[in-house]
């Protein structure tokens, strides 16, 4: 039987309504199959770091020309600042902006003083509980986002329970870290630290304790090692010319062999689990 001309379009506009339906059922199930797939797939977890690195600069405050550094550098250095010094200010601002962890640099009290300071900017062991903790108010209300301290000089303090107690009694009620930068290999910082709930690390390698581009690569590369071996590792260093381009030649190369730059307070809680 022959089919009218209306009756065939009939036919053509059915048979198409059938196939768009089909297809669009097709589809459906193609995206519901692929949203289902992509919420139970477990996503693959990041490579972990062949070790983990926290670098602290030392002695900012005697000038700004370090901001520049601050600007340009990925890794997250923290910025320790000597209180009181015309630019400490500026610094700590510049580093926030930037950033970076601000700590300040405590000053403590050495066997012998190799430089003069002003009378009563130095933290003493003869101090009384009430003169540290006024001292400690006073640098610490003088740096803004400070998080954590660590200390400059300090050979005889660091050695001297009593004052570290004071010390760390006042850091554990304002919730601030401490690092001992480890002058003297009698300190007792770490048990005392540990009694007063601070958290608490040790300097592993400084790193320019020589003005020389050759020795400062040298002694990342120990510190490299050291994290490699350890799972993580500390360095300190200071606000000089040499040490910041080191650090910006040398920090790529470091982070591109695996190792990851991380801020002093996350090393801190990464040794914690260690």
């Amino acid at each position: 039987m022959s089919l009218t001309k209306s009756q065939f379009s009939k036919r053509n506009i059915i048979i198409g309504v059938g196939i768009f339906c089909v297809a669009s059922l097709v589809v459906a199930f193609a995206l519901k199959s692929i949203r289902t797939n992509s919420l139970t797939q477990t996503p693959k977890a990041a490579p972990e770091p062949i070790g983990r690195i926290a670098i602290i600069l030392d002695d900012w405050g005697y000038n700004s020309k370090g901001c520049a550094f601050l600007e340009k550098i990925d890794i997250p250095v923290a910025v320790s600042i000597l209180p009181e010094l015309h630019y400490s200010q500026d610094m700590a601002r510049c580093a926030h902006q930037n950033n970076k962890e601000v700590m300040l640099h405590l000053p403590l009290e050495p066997h012998k003083f190799s430089e003069t300071y002003p009378d009563g900017y130095v933290i003493l062991s003869s101090m009384t509980k009430d003169e540290v903790f006024a001292h400690l108010d006073k640098f610490f209300k003088n740096i803004p986002f400070v998080v954590g301290a660590n200390n400059h000089m300090g050979s005889k303090a660091t050695e001297n329970r009593e004052l570290m107690k004071t010390i760390f009694s006042y850091l554990h009620k304002n919730n601030f870290f401490f690092i001992d930068s480890l002058v003297s290999s009698d300190s007792i910082c770490e048990s005392v630290a540990q009694g007063e709930g601070v958290s608490f690390l040790r300097r592993n390698v400084f790193l320019d304790n020589e003005a020389n581009s050759e020795y400062i690569k040298g002694q990342l590369d120990q510190l490299a090692k050291r994290a490699r071996k350890y799972g993580f590792a500390l360095g300190i260093g200071h606000d000089r010319p040499l040490t910041q381009k080191a650090l910006l030649e040398y920090g790529q190369e470091m982070k591109n062999q695996g190792f990851d730059f991380v801020t002093v307070k996350e090393l801190i809680d990464y040794a914690k689990k260690k």
